[in-house]
């Protein structure tokens, strides 16, 4: 049973005591994922069960949290108003989101996808997966896994270091607070869709304005529309000068559309 359960007692109490031989670095990692983790199923996921499973073999330690509760995509979905869970991988992907931001930064999950060298989320028929400080992707699932189960594995001697991950997406000389995020395009590819609309982007610049920098990577994005990237690189950026978008991978149709509608004043 979850309730009056603390992440850090937990952490402290049953965990800890069992990586006394692990490299601090990767402790540290373990330490951070697993709070913030159980912490989620603690105030998000309105299950009454948590479960929480500890491998370490000769090379790996694997940490797994369960729950039996609404499930992430699905809590996404209904805070946001989304018409499909798959929407939600986009808005975790970039960070600060949370359906409680009185007591909650919204940034558990986007750094502790980053920092293990496998995170995977498994919820109902979707399932993501993540390879360290890259970009993630979406699956369906053909069973209904209820809850929310999330799989984070890293190397006993992995070299990561929980700092140098959370300075790159921050300023630790000017703004130390995270305020940089990098959205993979193809999130929003949903089934082979095709990025034409002024709702897609939309749906895509929406929080955008809650950081200064945002990096947009088109990687396997082979073109978009006129209005899609109009409302992104004209209307965005004239009405939020202080964001600035940055793109990467982009193809030459991808590169041309955004300088054509740069190019309109």
């Amino acid at each position: 049973e979850n309730n009056h359960l603390e992440e850090d007692i937990l952490w402290s109490k049953d965990v800890a005591p069992l990586l006394k031989d692990i490299k601090s670095n990767v402790k540290e990692v373990c330490q951070y994922g697993y709070t913030e983790m159980v912490n989620n199923v603690i105030d998000h996921s309105e299950s009454d069960i948590l479960t929480i499973q500890l491998s370490v073999d000769y090379l790996n330690l694997k940490i797994q949290v369960s729950d039996s509760g609404i499930g992430i995509f699905e809590k996404i979905k209904t805070t946001l108003g989304l018409e499909h869970p798959k929407q939600a991988i986009l808005e975790l992907a970039k960070g600060k989101f949370t359906s409680d931001p009185e007591n909650h930064s919204g940034e558990g999950i986007f750094f502790t996808s980053r920092v293990f060298d496998t995170f995977l989320i498994f919820s109902h028929q979707l399932r993501f997966i993540g390879f360290g400080n890259d970009d993630g992707f979406l699956f369906d699932e053909r069973s209904d896994l209820p809850g929310t189960t999330v799989h984070m594995e890293i190397k006993k001697d992995s070299a990561t270091l929980l700092k140098e991950i959370f300075d790159e997406y921050a300023d630790p000389d000017k703004d130390p607070s995270f305020h940089k995020t990098r959205i993979p395009v193809e999130l929003m590819q949903h089934e082979g869709e095709s990025l034409l609309s002024r709702s897609q982007a939309k749906r895509l610049i929406s929080r955008f304005d809650r950081f200064t920098e945002v990096i947009l990577d088109f990687k396997d994005v082979t073109q978009i529309g006129q209005a899609f990237a109009d409302e992104i690189f004209r209307v965005f950026t004239n009405k939020h000068p202080d964001v600035h978008l940055v793109t990467i991978n982009t193809s030459t149709d991808v590169s041309n559309m955004i300088k054509r509608v740069q190019s309109t004043k």
